[in-house]
């Protein structure tokens, strides 16, 4: 077993290694596949279409409109124009029954007539190590020979495209933010000069509360009872320069019903003793210090500061109605701290002892905790929430990012009824100095990203779109990376500008290209003409005319010297045999010699030839369903295997890798481990929604990687650096709402950033919504 859980050996045999004949043209013949008159010619239809009928619209980068009914598209890197997705794949694949939305093609050979006639004599051996592998290559390198010298090696022009850079990714982001980070582009203020003097969006910080219930006799113990007040009345009626202190009563609706007056009368029968224990003249809780319904909503999101401003604070528990947690103090207040309402408040109070009142108990025999020990005692996550109690006690510091991320950690593990989708960012920023308007429209999501915007948490949206999710199911706020990576090893490459629409971010400063899925295609490559390569290359082009001119010269030596008779008129003659005719034969023994050591050396010349080292290469990323070995990827854009390609190690989660002896990092096939082989089984019947196998080829790193996906990815955007390496969002389209969805993220070479090219402004979603969709009949 190994750190993947499988049966894994490093740089083992691997049973798949030998290269594997596409039949290519020959998928002509299969009764699914369809023509066209645009490349790729042939091709299938998507076993599975929309069940959205609607038309929608779309605006290019270019500024052209379109409308389309719902289909899988990209965007063509040649002329920014909305395509539809064609994706080659494996054989196997393509001859299986579609289980696809998007259209499926077969992987070409794109190398040059030349190279696969020349590589034909040697790509079914790489190292021919018998006398039937030489048998095979001799009889195969007799007819190429004569092909090839229709041919000239090395002379086929290929194009360079994009300036040797990655094919763009010809985005343009024509929308709105739902909130941007400057002004000036939100859609209320349309640009105005009026935007630069707009307040900010940010909620106002209450310095004292408004309301507050008063002891009617702070000193005199025989007279009971507290009046609600305004702070403001208690202020006028000449309390204006006294100094006021109040404490902060924290409980559970769940405990005490704010619809029932034996409840409400406990609970003020505790606040009151707590209150007269800690020698105050008032105390708030929120069942009577919030009476004003249109105030209601910003005053339950600003407890925090009436927490803040509190001289101390006291707990109240009781046994609910249906009391499912035990009776004792300790049992109540641990179900006071599964709240997420209430974390908080034990945060935020000022007292360095936690003081709980039970209902139905001696209240003068409070249960006292220190503060310190109250994550150990009460909470279930004391790992984690006691990082916050020492960070707010001053004892051990949280950076910014830290403290938002553990928390969010927090705050997600306890219950709550949720009154708005975004409370959970609500309760988090009472944590936080600046906090944003309360938006009831807001999604969880978006609320998190606003409260994140407007705070200096080093660049916490942008290191969070960076990672990649353990599981299809992790929610954002989780934030695990399948990586093992925290988010401050992340280092930010861009700037979220906004908040969209539909859970997305609007990114600006990243890096991308396009990856092509239709097919390969040539790639121009630089490499050094040795001495070697061109007697090499003039060897193999001159082998088969040396053999051809050298048996005629024979033939004619032979003949020269070869007596014979010819009769004329009745009398015989001899014509020939004077001799004269070994120059011939020495001459044509020689040149078949030489020609016939150059078919006997060809497939090493071939190898010299053909092989060597790029220089340089025209860089792309191209993109393929499902997996196939070097040997045949080689084969297919180069025309034959010279072990140029390699394995990413540590691109993707299903890379792997081993240490040789020589200390060195190297690359393994993936399905050499057993787990990986055995997802790429399964992503044979993988239907809409699943993950599926893909495979990435980078001709610029000339390194290969797979990788799981639920849908191809169009696009990928560098958003990141992390252990010496970028982070590379890998991206499919949804062309109705011009969002990019994060389908993986891979780590690519840092190299790769000088071939490519900026790209606009982006939207950017982090999980993309399932769209339902059927199996299209006929």
């Amino acid at each position: 077993m190994n750190q993947h859980g499988g049966s894994y050996v490093p740089g083992g045999a691997n049973p798949y290694a030998k290269p594997v004949h596409l039949r290519g043209i020959f998928h002509f013949f299969n009764p699914e596949t369809r023509y066209r008159f645009k490349y790729p010619h042939l091709y299938q239809l998507p076993a599975y279409q929309y069940d959205s009928i609607q038309s929608y619209r779309h605006r290019d980068s270019m500024g052209r409109v379109s409308n389309n009914q719902m289909d899988d598209r990209y965007l063509s890197p040649s002329d920014g124009h909305l395509a539809k997705l064609h994706v080659q794949a494996t054989d196997a694949l393509y001859d299986a029954p579609g289980t696809t939305t998007w259209r499926r093609t077969y992987i070409r050979n794109v190398a040059p007539i030349n190279v696969r006639i020349a590589t034909w004599v040697i790509d079914f051996a790489d190292d021919p190590n018998s006398w039937k592998d030489w048998g095979w290559i001799l009889l195969r390198f007799i007819p190429s020979s004569f092909a090839l010298t229709f041919f000239i090696i090395g002379s086929d022009s290929v194009p360079i495209k994009y300036y040797l850079k990655y094919a763009p990714l010809p985005y343009k982001f024509h929308g709105y933010a739902k909130a941007a980070r400057n002004q000036l582009e939100n859609a209320e203020t349309r640009g105005s000069s009026k935007a630069l003097h707009a307040e900010k969006r940010v909620a106002e910080r209450l310095l004292l509360p408004r309301y507050l219930c008063f002891l009617k006799s702070p000193e005199d113990t025989g007279l009971r009872g507290a009046v609600p007040m305004l702070v403001s009345t208690w202020q006028a009626m000449q309390h204006a320069n006294s100094v006021l202190s109040y404490l902060f009563v924290a409980y559970s609706a769940e405990q005490f019903n704010h619809g029932s007056n034996d409840d409400m009368e406990a609970l003020h029968q505790i606040a009151e003793r707590a209150t007269r224990d800690a020698q105050l003249p008032a105390y708030w809780v929120a069942c009577s210090c919030m009476p004003d319904p249109s105030e209601l909503e910003d005053d339950v999101y600003r407890i925090s500061d009436i927490m803040r401003g509190a001289k101390a604070m006291a707990i109240a528990v009781g046994a609910p109605s249906k009391n499912e947690y035990g009776t004792t103090t300790m049992d109540l207040l641990k179900h006071w701290g599964r709240r997420m309402w209430t974390f908080p408040e034990v945060l935020l109070s000022q007292n360095d002892e936690v003081r709980v009142y039970a209902r139905k108990s001696q209240l003068d025999t409070p249960l006292v905790i220190s503060k310190t020990q109250f994550a150990s005692q009460v909470w279930s996550d004391a790992t984690v929430s006691r990082q916050m109690v020492d960070h707010y006690a001053g004892s051990l510091g949280l950076s910014r990012l830290e403290l938002v991320t553990v928390a969010l950690e927090c705050l997600r593990t306890r219950q709550t009824t949720q009154y708005l989708p975004g409370d959970q960012s609500y309760a988090l920023m009472g944590l936080l100095r600046l906090r944003p308007k309360i938006d009831s429209t807001d999604t969880a999501f978006q609320a998190f990203a606003r409260l994140s915007l407007m705070n200096d948490s080093d660049q916490l949206l942008e290191r969070v779109i960076c990672t990649l999710p353990k599981t299809l199911t992790q929610e954002w706020y989780e934030m695990g990376d399948a990586y093992g990576a925290s988010l401050w090893d992340i280092y930010p490459k861009c700037q979220v500008a906004g908040v969209g629409e539909h859970d997305t971010v609007i990114i600006d400063g990243a890096y991308g290209t396009s990856i092509r899925w239709k097919s390969f295609h040539r790639i121009w490559n630089a490499r050094v003409l040795t001495w070697k390569r061109w007697l090499a290359w003039k060897l193999l082009h001159c082998s088969s005319s040396f053999v051809l001119i050298g048996f005629i010269l024979f033939i004619l030596g032979v003949r020269a010297n070869t007596p014979q008779t010819e009769t004329f008129d009745g009398f015989t003659y001899q014509v020939g045999g004077y001799g004269g005719g070994s120059q011939y034969i020495g001459i044509g023994l020689l040149l078949i010699f030489f020609g016939g050591l150059g078919w006997f050396m060809s497939p090493r010349l071939l190898r010299l030839l053909l092989g060597g080292k790029f220089w340089n290469t025209q860089a792309a990323a191209f993109g393929f369903e499902g997996y196939l070995n070097l040997a045949t990827i080689e084969r297919s854009i180069f025309g034959g295997n010279f072990g140029r390609l390699s394995w990413s190690p540590n691109t993707s989660p299903l890379s792997r890798h081993h240490k040789n002896a020589y200390g060195e990092c190297i690359g393994d096939d993936p399905i050499d481990d057993i787990d990986v082989r055995d997802l790429v089984n399964k992503a044979m019947t993988a239907g809409p929604g699943e993950q599926r196998i893909f495979t990435l080829v980078d001709t610029y790193t000339m390194q290969v990687t797979l990788f799981q996906a639920v849908n191809p990815p169009i696009a990928l955007v560098i958003c990141g650096s992390e252990g010496g390496m970028k982070r590379a969002i890998a991206c499919s389209y949804d062309w109705r709402t011009e969002t990019l969805y994060r389908e993986t993220v891979l780590r690519v070479p840092t190299t790769v950033l000088n071939r490519m090219s900026r790209v606009n402004k982006l939207k950017l979603g982090l999980k993309r919504p399932i769209v339902q969709s059927r199996r299209r009949m006929g």
